[in-house]
C-alpha cells in the first residue's frame, strides 16, 4: 500500500500542472483580441490628431531681429552676412513705410534663440531677440 500512495502523490501534483496551463493557455487567447481592438481605436485618434497638427503651419517662438532703419543698401549687406554665416537661418524682410526690419530665424525654445544671438550680436551689435510667430517646418531644419 505505501506504494501506491506513493504514486498517487506523485500523479496528483501531474494532474494540476497539466490544467493550469490550459487556463493560460485560454487568457492569452482573448488577451490578443482585446489588445487589438484597443491598437485600432488608438491608432484612430493618433492619425486625427496627426492631420490636425500637420494642418497647423506658425506656432509662437523666437526670431532674432537684425536691423530696423530707412536704409536699404544696409539691410542688404546684413542680410547677405547673415547668409554667409548662418546658411541654415532664414531672413525674413518686412518694410513698413518708411522702415526696413529684418528678422532672421524660426526657433521654438528660447534657448535656441539665445545661442544663435549670442553668435549673431559679435557680427551685429544691434541684433535683438524678440518673440515671433515662426514657421514650425523651417523650426525642425535648424539644429
Amino acid at each position: 500500500m505505501a506504494t501506491t500512495s506513493k504514486s498517487n502523490a506523485s500523479n496528483t501534483p501531474a494532474k494540476p500542472s497539466t490544467t493550469a496551463p490550459r487556463k493560460n493557455e485560454t487568457r492569452k487567447v482573448n488577451a490578443p483580441v482585446e489588445a487589438m481592438h484597443v491598437n485600432r481605436r488608438l491608432d484612430l485618434v493618433l492619425d486625427t490628431i496627426a492631420t490636425q497638427n500637420r494642418s497647423i503651419r506658425y506656432a509662437p517662438g523666437y526670431r532674432v531681429q537684425i536691423y530696423v532703419g530707412n536704409q536699404r543698401q544696409e539691410v542688404d549687406a546684413a542680410k547677405l552676412l547673415i547668409y554667409q554665416n548662418f546658411p541654415e537661418l532664414s531672413p525674413y524682410l518686412s518694410y513698413n513705410q518708411p522702415t526696413y526690419k529684418l528678422k532672421v530665424g524660426d526657433f521654438m525654445r528660447r534657448m535656441d534663440a539665445e545661442r544663435y544671438y549670442t553668435s549673431i550680436r559679435r557680427l551685429i551689435s544691434s541684433a535683438q531677440l524678440q518673440p515671433d510667430k515662426v514657421d514650425i517646418r523651417r523650426s525642425l531644419l535648424i539644429k
